[in-house]
């Protein structure tokens, strides 16, 4: 076992045994370490080939520091651990990294990039055009360690309820792309450093928001009021492919989504849904509800987005192919803080993010299942959902503040499947969009980022720096604050 944990955490882990003997009665465990940072309690399943699963966890009183050694895992026929088995103990190698926010930096690991394969790109907000935050991998978490750490991409003059930094960043070949303070930079995932940038510091009301990438072309909607554009960019060179102009008032927006004949973007005077070809024709424009801060959610067929009606449009002429409005959203929408997410089956998944900050996020929301092939919502569950969901194989992903929790939710019926509540004390907020993966789930809370196994909803791993996130086809996990970009190598 080789892993890193965050201060006053206690991440699980797994230890599998096939004795040589037949064990008397049952088979107890009791764990021990010279640095006592492995609590004694262990449980223990019998599997059906004669080996036992035995799952370990750390204490959340140890000390930051790195520990390195053996476990003691001591075998007993009894609870009380009086009557040692035939053979009395075993031990396990283990290497553990306790870190402090604030800790020093433990160090780059700049080894070779080899992308997975049949990986997508994370190409926009929450990785895909769906915004599911999904990326087909197993990851084990044993191989999670730190890469690299850098400045940060940047964070917007303007405020937005409490949703933080809304600069996120997307990454294609090796490249990642994220842009603040009026620059769009290109940097190289190998080590951060700088490939291009490019200033719009020019514009009469100069302003960017994050980037989307799609067949070698970044796009990022700039500007404000009567400059306001949709850029395009070689992706390697950072050259001007197009500036195609739109209208807006004072907003900003989430990533675009690009494929392979158009890009959407949010703009509008008024509100509204933009959509060109890769080489800067204006396809159409689509109106909307006055709303800020989303990003359209685009399938085979259809663009969607939320303003408290979910609204569905042709992905080819923008004809609005049907408007399905949430009855219980009381307040009006200005600012979507998000995004709608598909699902299977005709899901599309949604919230009124934003009431989960207003008034200091007394009013709550509803996390809603749209049936957009019945056209009418299949289930609604209340609480307090801040950030956009993630969603792998029926599954939704959804950080919740009332109460407290991450919940797996089933998509059919929204039944709660399991939930993970995290353990440390000053831990109250989410500072970023859930990403998962075929095996772990990462969230981060306002003081850390964790990693927990599908399989047992337990934290795996643990690091103290907390931010939004994005899972790269390199295998680098990014986390990424007000303060600083850390690269983790995930492989």
């Amino acid at each position: 076992m080789a892993r890193y944990a965050a201060q006053n955490s206690s991440i699980a882990f797994d230890v599998q045994i096939k004795p040589s003997f037949t064990p008397t009665g049952t088979l107890n465990v009791v764990a021990s370490d010279k640095a006592s940072v492995i609590h004694p309690q262990v449980t223990v399943t019998a599997n059906t080939d004669g080996s036992y699963l035995l799952s370990l966890g750390t204490v959340t009183s140890a000390a930051p520091g790195h520990y390195a050694g053996d476990i003691t895992l001591k075998l007993c026929a009894d609870a009380a651990c009086a009557t040692p088995q035939a053979v009395s103990s075993v031990t396990v190698p283990y290497d553990l990294t306790v870190a402090a926010p604030g800790s020093a930096w433990q160090g780059d690991h700049l080894t070779a990039l080899v992308p997975w394969a049949g990986v997508p790109d994370w190409s926009t907000f929450q990785g895909n055009a769906a915004h599911t935050g999904y990326v087909p991998v197993e990851i084990k978490p044993d191989q999670i360690g730190p890469r690299w750490k850098g400045g940060p991409i940047g964070q917007s003059s303007n405020a937005y309820y409490g949703y933080g930094n809304f600069n996120t960043l997307t990454a294609a070949n090796g490249i990642f792309y994220g842009a603040a303070n009026n620059v769009l930079k290109a940097r190289k995932e190998f080590d951060g450093s700088l490939v291009w940038s490019y200033d719009v510091s020019g514009l009469s009301y100069p302003s960017v928001n994050p980037p989307a990438v799609d067949n070698g072309i970044v796009y990022m909607a700039a500007g404000q009021q009567s400059s306001t554009f949709l850029f395009a960019f070689d992706a390697a060179s950072g050259a001007v492919r197009f500036k195609a102009p739109m209208s807006s008032q004072w907003e900003n927006y989430l990533a675009p989504v690009a494929l392979s004949d158009a890009v959407y973007t949010e703009a509008g005077t008024y509100g509204g849904l933009y959509a060109f070809t890769p080489t800067g024709e204006q396809k159409f424009f689509s109106r909307t509800a006055q709303v800020s801060m989303w990003s359209p959610a685009v399938d085979a067929n259809a663009v969607y987005m939320y303003d408290g009606t979910l609204r569905v449009f042709d992905r080819k002429t923008g004809a609005v192919l049907s408007e399905m409005k949430d009855q219980n959203v009381q307040y009006g929408i200005s600012q979507g803080l998000g995004s709608v997410v598909l699902g299977t089956n005709g899901s599309a998944f949604v919230a009124n993010y934003a009431n989960a900050y207003v008034n200091g996020g007394t009013l709550g929301n509803e996390l809603v299942r749209f049936n957009t092939a019945k056209g009418f919502p299949d289930w609604r569950i209340a609480g307090n959902y801040p950030l956009t969901p993630a969603y792998a194989e029926g599954v939704l992903y959804a950080t919740n503040f009332t109460p407290y929790r991450i919940e797996a939710r089933a998509e059919a019926d929204g039944a709660l499947l399991w939930s993970w509540v995290p353990g440390q004390a000053a831990e109250t907020g989410w500072k970023g969009e859930p990403v998962v993966t075929k095996n772990l789930l990462f969230v981060s809370t306002n003081v850390a980022t964790y990693a927990i196994d599908l399989r047992t909803h337990k934290a795996v791993w643990s690091y103290p720096f907390a931010g939004r996130l994005a899972l790269t086809p390199s295998g680098i996990l990014y986390i990424q604050s007000e303060e600083a970009l850390v690269a983790l190598n995930l492989k």
